[in-house]
């Protein structure tokens, strides 16, 4: 028994590494060939999401299922509050909904769900087999909740949903992380190998798509940081990197998983 879990951590520590390597190297390819947003994100994030979801065996439905409808119903109206206060935009080919919502967002937003969940199954949850929690559709719930009130506003008085980085913050991360791991504080720890693992990995690929025009801030923030001439926010770094993955991976126990 001892001797299979070392060989099993072993092949799991290569695919780690091997998943590392692979986005360093696609990030070169795409620094030298500067392709479209879109393209970068189908070279860098596509090929080590779906390998990823292919390591599992028993989590693929709820993980699927959790990741669509969270960037069906969750990821536009909190890309339209963002583009209403300027926080990111992005080079976008597609039609723009409203005329300022890149459809691209919403892809990369899909697979940001995906890929981490798909990670923290594989390589700190052990994949069990469990049914999908009675609870998920009260997040289904609050997602449509969220979206009502969010486009509502919007077409009354946009105004009244132009919130910038830090205060949208609030309700969609911090919060919410509050209340899920206050009443479960031993997730906590099964966080902390994927929020280090995407934070490298989100630094990375953000960087590179500054860097070539794919990515930029023209809005306001509390720290502006210069990353080779262009303006890189210390406010992103909080907030995605070591904010959102943990409330990602803690909704997830939390709704849809048995928050064990």
């Amino acid at each position: 028994m001892f001797e299979k879990k070392l060989i099993k951590d072993k092949t799991k520590i290569k695919r780690l590494i091997g998943l590392m390597v692979y986005v360093l190297l696609a990030c070169g390819v795409i620094l030298i060939c500067k392709p479209i947003y879109l393209l970068s994100m189908l070279i860098v994030l596509v090929p080590p999401t779906v390998i990823t979801f292919l390591w599992l065996k028993k989590s693929r439905f709820k993980i699927f299922i959790f990741s669509i409808f969270s960037a069906i119903i969750f990821a536009p109206p909190i890309e339209l509050v963002a583009r209403l206060a300027d926080a990111w935009d992005v080079q976008s080919i597609l039609p723009r909904p409203f005329g300022i919502m890149p459809l691209e967002n919403i892809l990369f937003a899909f697979l940001n769900f995906f890929w981490v969940l798909s990670f923290y199954e594989y390589f700190v949850d052990r994949d069990r087999k469990k049914n999908v929690s009675k609870k998920f559709k009260y997040l289904v719930g609050l997602y449509c909740v969220m979206a009502v009130m969010i486009f509502s506003l919007y077409f009354y008085n946009h105004n009244f949903v132009t919130l910038n980085y830090c205060v949208l913050s609030v309700p969609i991360l911090i919060l919410p992380s509050l209340i899920i791991f206050y009443s479960h504080p031993h997730l906590l720890k099964k966080t902390i190998l994927p929020t280090l693992f995407f934070a490298i990995i989100f630094f990375v690929y953000e960087a590179t798509s500054l860097i070539i025009g794919n990515w930029w801030w023209p809005g306001e923030y509390l720290v502006n940081l210069n990353l080779l001439g262009h303006r890189f926010p210390l406010d992103d770094v909080v907030i995605w990197y070591f904010l959102s993955t943990p409330t990602l991976i803690g909704g997830y126990e939390f709704f849809m998983d048995d928050g064990k």
